[in-house]
């Protein structure tokens, strides 16, 4: 098994591939594992415009990364020249394959799309910037999933038809954000880009939106012709939890866990949760293992959500989605984002 390489990488850190030269392996994972690191492939398209798309920032979610492998094992030819970013590829191939959003003791690369670019993962961000910049595609796609189960959508820093458009490939649902966290979409490149998710990493349904998605925006004439109808959600906030905070998923309180989280919160990703839902229940310290993330400063988590008698609710109906069930990811990243439903 192998597979042409260019000899000298486009710049550090990462490997330069051409679509046309690969001889494919029989699995997704296979393919994975050969490119060792982070890899651009290029698909020559029918014009000479560019377009771009970015996968496995996070090597936990693999989406984008299956879609692009079906697209080269069709030979899928785009309209415009392509340029795919694999990032976070020895996350991803870390066993058991597909579990790691960044390997232990290395930063999350999303996170670092921000001076000062710092260590290795900060140093890759900025060379991706760098080449982004320099290939000044006509939009950027990210592709990720969320942790749980739940539907498609967006996420923009801005609002503007084209970034709506752009989204319609993918999904109905747009959020509008104006929470920092030093992710790829926050910088400002000469064109617009969104954040799809495409749905749970475990959800065959995912790698489908993924992949019909892709098929859209790389086929389009008119990459910012509106394809649906599109809702917008404003202004998220994040629920964080205390690094001290013990966490733990299960049907009843368990004794020694700091909070408590029913196992199956995941369902009410983009449903509304009610007052007197319960979402799990927390000890003696109540809300004080919780902090919000996103929108305002200095909002209290106490305006949003109640621990009386111990048990976790809400005090208005919010409309939550990428609730996670894992637990490193809850209390490394957030448990959930929220916005106030109508």
């Amino acid at each position: 098994m192998g597979f042409a390489r260019i000899a000298t990488p486009t710049i550090p850190g990462f490997q330069l591939l051409n679509a046309e030269d690969l001889e494919l392996p029989i699995s997704s994972f296979q393919f994975l594992e050969s490119l060792q690191g982070p890899t651009i492939i290029k698909l020559k398209g029918k014009t000479r415009r560019r377009r771009a798309v970015l996968t496995l920032l996070h090597g936990n979610e693999p989406s984008g990364f299956l879609a692009l492998y079906k697209l080269l094992k069709e030979k899928f030819e785009p309209l415009a020249d392509t340029t795919f970013f694999v990032v976070s590829v020895p996350a991803a191939i870390a066993a058991p394959g597909f579990r790691y959003r960044a390997l232990p003791q290395h930063k999350d690369i999303n996170r670092c799309f921000k001076p000062p670019y710092t260590g290795d993962e900060g140093h890759l961000a900025k060379q991706l910037i760098d080449y982004l910049v320099d290939l000044a595609p006509e939009a950027i796609v990210d592709v990720h999933n969320t942790s749980g189960s739940g539907p498609a959508f967006s996420v923009s820093r801005r609002i503007t038809p084209m970034h709506q458009a752009l989204a319609s490939h993918f999904t109905r649902w747009f959020i509008h954000t104006d929470i920092e966290l030093g992710a790829v979409m926050e910088v400002p490149f000469c064109c617009p880009i969104v954040t799809i998710e495409a749905g749970g990493a475990q959800d065959d349904s995912a790698h489908i939106n993924a992949y019909e998605g892709l098929v859209s925006y790389l086929s389009a004439e008119d990459v910012y012709q509106t394809r649906q109808d599109i809702e917008i959600l404003q202004h998220p906030r994040r629920l964080e939890i205390h690094k001290q905070a013990t966490l733990a998923f299960a049907e009843r309180p368990v004794f020694g866990a700091s909070i408590t989280i029913r196992q199956d919160i995941e369902q009410r990703n983009f449903g509304t949760t009610q007052p007197g839902d319960i979402l799990g229940w927390v000890d003696h310290e109540k809300l004080e293992h919780f902090r919000l993330g996103g929108h305002q400063a200095g909002e209290l988590v106490e305006h949003y959500f109640s621990a009386e008698n111990n048990q976790l609710t809400v005090i208005k109906p919010l409309k939550f989605f990428m609730v996670t069930t894992r637990s490193d990811i809850a209390k490394s990243d957030c448990l959930l984002y929220f916005i106030e439903s109508d």
